[in-house]
C-alpha cells in the first residue's frame, strides 16, 4: 500500500482485478476515512476525474482515463481504462489521489468489490409486467423518501439485493439497500435495484433516471396474471401523491427506461416514437403518449379526457385517479387487445393523447 499523505492506494488490490478483467479496465472506488457530506464527496471526486484525466492525457500515448464516475458502498468508484501500462494507471491514481487530497479528503483508493447480475435474469425472454411511473426529479422535495418505497416495493420478490448504475453492479447484504440506492442517484445520472431470488425464479427491478422516469417490473414463473398485474398497481399506487403520470405495459425482457415502451403492446400510435417518451417527458404531465389499460391521471388529464364511462375510475391521492380496463385480461393477452377495442380506447381518451405537433 503507497501513502500519498492521508490517501492510501491499495494498488495490490487494484492490480489483481485489473489482471482478473484481461488488463482491459478496473473499477476503483475511493473509501473516505470518516463521515463527509455526501455532496463534498462526490463533488471532489468529480474534480478529480477531471484532472486525472488531464494529467494522463499530457502523457500520452502512454495514458490512462477514467470515466463512469458512480456510487459505492463505501463511497464513489470510476472506472479506469485506456490502459498502456502500469506506469499510466499509477500516475493516474496519484493524480487522482492528489485532486482527493486537495479538497480536504483522506481515505483508501482500492478496487471496487462489483459483480455479474444473475445470468437467468439477464436471459428472461417473456413479457415482464411494467410500471412506468414519471416522478419529479429524485433529489426533489416531492420526490423525498422514494428510495425507501422502492426498496420494500423490490423486496416483496425477496432473495439478493443488487444495486447497479454506470454499468456497476454490487450486491447488497448490508441491510442498508435503501440508502444505497438513495446514494447512487446523487452521485450518477441514473440507479436500479434488483432483487432476485433463483430458486423460486422470481425478480423485481426498479430503474430510475435522474430525470425522475421509473420503470418497475416483475417476473415471477408461478404468479397468476392477477398477480402480477397486482405488483404493478402496487408500484404505481404507491407513487401516487409523487407522480404526475404512470401507466402499465407488459414489456419483453428487462426495461431500462423508458424508450422500452417501445417493444411492448399494444405498439405505440404511428405518430409517436419511443424516442418521444423520454424526450418529451415534460409532455406527460398533460398529455399521454397512448392508452394504456392502467394509467394514473391528473386532474389536468382528466380535464382533456372524452369518456371514460367504460372505465373503472378510482381517486387514489389529491389530484390523482387512477384508470383502469374493466377486463385487464383483453388487453394483457397474447398479442394484445383488438383492434376495435384499442380503437374504441383512443376515442374515449380524445384530447389527452399528445398530438404530432406537440412531440418535438
Amino acid at each position: 500500500m503507497t501513502n500519498r499523505d492521508g490517501i492510501r492506494i491499495e494498488l495490490g488490490s487494484i492490480m489483481r482485478e485489473l489482471e482478473a478483467n484481461g488488463f482491459d479496465e478496473v473499477r476503483v472506488e475511493f473509501a473516505p476515512d470518516s463521515h463527509v457530506a455526501g455532496e463534498v464527496i462526490a463533488g471532489v471526486a468529480r474534480q478529480g476525474l477531471v484532472a486525472a484525466n488531464n494529467a494522463a492525457d499530457k502523457t500520452a500515448p502512454d495514458s490512462a482515463w477514467g470515466s463512469f464516475l458512480t456510487a459505492s458502498f463505501a463511497g464513489v468508484s470510476v472506472k479506469i481504462g485506456s490502459l498502456w501500462s502500469d506506469g499510466a494507471l499509477v500516475r493516474w491514481l496519484d493524480a487522482f489521489a492528489g485532486e482527493l487530497r486537495a479538497g480536504g479528503l483522506s481515505g483508501e483508493l482500492r478496487a471496487t468489490e462489483t459483480i455479474r447480475l444473475p445470468d437467468w435474469v439477464r436471459q428472461i425472454a417473456e413479457p415482464m409486467m411494467t410500471a412506468y411511473v414519471a416522478l419529479s426529479a429524485p433529489g426533489d422535495a416531492g420526490a423525498a423518501g422514494w428510495a425507501e418505497r422502492a426498496a420494500r416495493w423490490a423486496a416483496e420478490a425477496g432473495g439478493d439485493a443488487y444495486v447497479s448504475s454506470a454499468g456497476m453492479s454490487q450486491l447488497d447484504t448490508t441491510g442498508d439497500v435503501a440508502a444505497h440506492l438513495a446514494w447512487t442517484l446523487r452521485v450518477a445520472s441514473s440507479g436500479s435495484l434488483l432483487y432476485a431470488d433463483a430458486q423460486a425464479s422470481r425478480a423485481a427491478i426498479v430503474e430510475i433516471e435522474r430525470d425522475g422516469q421509473a420503470t418497475y417490473q416483475t417476473h415471477d414463473t408461478s404468479a397468476t396474471l392477477e398477480d402480477r398485474t397486482g405488483r404493478a398497481r402496487a408500484a404505481v399506487l404507491a407513487e401516487a401523491e409523487h407522480a404526475h403520470y404512470a401507466f402499465m405495459a407488459p414489456t419483453p425482457r428487462r426495461a431500462y427506461g423508458w424508450d422500452a415502451r417501445g417493444r411492448a403492446l399494444p405498439p405505440l400510435r404511428p405518430e409517436v416514437p419511443a424516442t418521444a417518451l423520454s424526450v418529451d417527458a415534460h409532455l406527460w404531465n398533460r398529455f399521454v403518449p397512448d392508452v394504456h389499460c392502467m394509467q394514473l391521471l391528473t386532474d389536468e388529464h382528466l380535464a382533456k379526457v372524452s369518456d371514460l364511462s367504460r372505465w373503472t375510475v378510482t381517486p387514489v391521492a389529491p389530484g390523482r385517479t387512477l384508470v383502469e380496463a374493466p377486463d385487464l385480461a383483453e388487453w394483457l393477452r397474447t398479442g394484445g387487445p383488438a383492434p376495435s377495442v384499442l380503437d374504441r380506447a383512443r376515442a374515449d381518451f380524445g384530447r389527452v393523447l399528445v398530438s404530432a405537433d406537440d412531440l418535438r
